[in-house]
């Protein structure tokens, strides 16, 4: 504790000269107490040490301790924060990257805020004007994680582990002010010569003193150069309460794209007079993306995508409490198996997105509302578009989030439901118009006619659609229906773009283990890609994941769905190197001496996926794993179809392992080639 208050005083001192934001992780030094009989609040445990309690770092979830397996209610957490009285002038934020699912939170034994019913959006906690500058600050958290009414997802209504607690990363956020609340970039891409415009807007708590100016400052950020492209003080600011609002154009940028994820640093700075009071920044890429005639363009390319949705949470020994590695690791499964593509039944942190950011994946991101069970009333709605609004503010500025997903699987049909679907679609397109938005379906595939009597699903109320398709395991159905099935979908709604959403074989609800998970991954995928309007696939799901629903394995930490290419700890099934390369945008066909030389055919994908290659290198090596010690070769721009023969050097007698990398550095594609 010593040190951390020294490391703060550093820090005051260091902000007092430079006057701007600096940020203090509190993830140390925490105690916490399980509250097994929902004692703490009528025995008033916020007005005092926490007896008996013991340490823990966070993030912490207690649904991974042998004794608190199967607790679902209340634990509570405190920590001792230590101020400087140089803190007095500043602006103070308390940030939780998330609780789940619900917390009341306490400083020196009063209670300064509540979550209610919202386990995966960042909490902030506003303490400048409510510390102690002359002694103790003691933080207490209780947090429940109950199956409750009012909350979203509602009860029980889910499908991944119920963890609770102060789940991910905790820090100080500490600026001079007037500081700012929020920085909301919206690029835009001209395609028709590649320069860029940057809308930006910059929250405020309070309106600004007289004389308060913003700098901004746009610099190349994970590319080769690292080039200021614009650094100058807002000459024109417009404002909308306590928002500003400015514009910017760029004469060249460099676009965002999955093999080619060019991002841009944004800095705003706020400078009262001569001197600045805090600088907020965010990453950001410039990429159009559009749907026009029922097909998908990015960059003003048409592509069809392919990709992989992970489970957080999946990992017994960490749960949703997953350590900074933890996270980046399945995010390196995911582009293991090829993934571009994805979609997040519940908001991830930070650190997801950024790594999405920068090797490639799209995303939907989704408000948990998930399962027919979920009500449509009132107090859902109203918890729903408090989540939408919150996770849009948060995670606006990441260019891997392509689009705003709404809910998943909630009775679409049901006039009530599609009224509070329809709400939450409209608020999103009012708080981002520069995305799209979708709302995730399983009842697309019913009342397949469009006479007179024909009511359209939920499903058709966003840009596009979106499909959980299960034919031939929780669609009771013939596999060889699906082909039918998906062309019946087509004709109901003909001018919506199809995605899948989902697809894959649950276990032990269905047996057969990863041989049929590998059987119905192969038939699945030969449909999807003799159907020119599907734009493109997720298959659920990465690894097995945690789950807290009935009818699984085990009645602990270790309940799940056998439902992934990857096991609950990330170890490989058959299965995964297949979906890898049944989701390459590559073909490697042959492998054929010719002259002292080796000829190898290959041919861009026209299936899932389909876009062009760019910047793709060859291998030839003797093993899977050694392919970097020899000879490259750049490939050239290989389109959908196309086909193209490289001469390469003949190292193993007519023999060897074919390794295609993309420009990411990830696998796309592997061959072995053997007499």
């Amino acid at each position: 504790m010593k040190y951390l208050f020294a490391v703060c005083v550093s820090i005051c001192i260091s902000l007092s000269v430079f006057a701007q934001r600096d940020t203090i992780a509190v993830n140390d030094g925490w105690h916490f107490l399980i509250d097994k009989n929902a004692d703490g609040l009528n025995q008033k445990w916020f007005t005092s040490k926490l007896t008996g309690a013991r340490k823990v770092v966070l993030p912490h979830t207690w649904n991974i301790e042998n004794n608190n397996q199967n607790h679902y209610g209340w634990g509570w957490y405190q920590k001792e924060i230590h101020v400087s009285s140089a803190w007095k002038a500043k602006n103070i934020i308390l940030e939780f990257g998330a609780i789940n699912h619900t917390a009341l939170i306490y400083l020196n034994g009063t209670k300064i805020h509540e979550n209610i019913g919202d386990g995966f959006n960042k909490v902030y906690v506003k303490l400048d004007d409510k510390l102690n500058f002359k002694g103790k600050n003691i933080l207490t958290v209780a947090v429940n994680n109950d199956y409750g009414r009012n909350k979203v997802p509602f009860g029980n209504s889910f499908d991944w582990p119920n963890d609770g607690g102060l789940i991910r990363k905790a820090r100080l956020i500490v600026s001079g002010k007037p500081s700012a609340a929020y920085l909301n970039v919206k690029p835009v891409l001209n395609l028709n010569d590649f320069s860029g415009k940057l809308d930006v807007r910059v929250g405020f708590d309070n309106p600004l003193p007289r004389g308060t100016r913003l700098s901004l400052t746009v610099r190349e950020e994970n590319q080769l150069t690292k080039e200021v492209v614009y650094n100058s003080v807002i000459s024109q600011v417009s404002w909308a309460g306590t928002e500003a609002r400015f514009k910017c154009d760029l004469s060249k940028v460099n676009p965002w794209h999955f093999d080619h994820p060019n991002l841009y640093r944004v800095d705003v700075t706020i400078l009262d007079g001569k001197r600045a009071s805090d600088k907020i920044s965010a990453d950001i890429g410039f990429r159009d993306m559009s749907f026009k005639d029922g097909k998908t363009y990015l960059n003003g390319e048409r592509i069809r995508l392919m990709g992989i949705e992970w489970t957080a949470g999946s990992n017994p020994d960490f749960g949703f409490a997953e350590t900074d590695a933890e996270i980046i690791r399945h995010g390196k499964l995911m582009k293991d198996v090829n993934a571009v593509f994805s979609r997040l039944h519940f908001q991830q942190d930070d650190l997801f997105y950024d790594f999405c950011n920068r090797n490639g994946i799209l995303l939907q991101e989704e408000v948990p509302l998930w399962g027919p069970e979920t009500p449509a009333n009132d107090t859902i709605e109203a918890i729903a578009h408090s989540q939408l609004t919150r996770m849009i503010r948060n995670h606006y500025n990441h260019p891997s989030i392509f689009s705003w997903g709404v809910g998943n699987e909630l009775r679409g049909r049901d006039e009530k439901m599609k009224a509070m679907i329809q709400s939450l679609i409209d608020k999103a397109r009012k708080l981002d118009d520069s995305r799209m938005v979708a709302y995730v379906s399983n009842t697309l595939k019913e009342g397949f006619n469009t006479g007179p009597s024909f009511v359209p699903d939920a499903g058709s109320l966003g840009d596009y659609l979106m499909m959980n398709e299960y034919s031939a395991s929780w669609w009771a159905i013939p596999q060889a229906e699906l082909s039918n099935y998906l062309d019946s979908i087509h004709h109901s709604y003909p001018d919506k773009p199809l995605f899948i959403s989902e697809f894959g074989l649950c276990g032990p609800n269905f047996k057969g283990g990863d041989e049929r998970r590998l059987e119905d991954l192969i038939y699945h995928m030969a449909v999807y890609e003799t159907k020119p309007y599907i734009e493109g696939a997720i298959y659920f799901d990465l690894t097995d994941y945690r789950t807290h629903y009935p009818g699984t394995t085990d009645n602990n930490k270790f309940r799940r769905r056998v439902h992934g290419v990857y096991d609950m700890y990330g170890k490989p099934k058959p299965s995964s190197k297949t979906l890898r390369e049944l989701s390459s945008p590559i073909e490697v066909q042959r492998l054929e001496k010719k002259k002292g030389k080796l000829a190898v055919l290959m041919f861009g994908s026209f299936g899932l996926p389909q876009h062009s290659i760019k910047g793709y290198r060859l291998y030839l090596s003797d093993k899977n794993d050694n392919y970097k010690k020899y000879k490259s070769y750049e490939l050239p721009v290989i389109k959908p179809g196309e086909k193209f023969i490289l001469e390469i050097d003949d190292l193993f007698n007519g023999k060897g392992i074919i390794t295609v990398v993309r420009p990411t550095g990830y696998i796309a594609t592997q061959k072995p080639f053997y007499e």
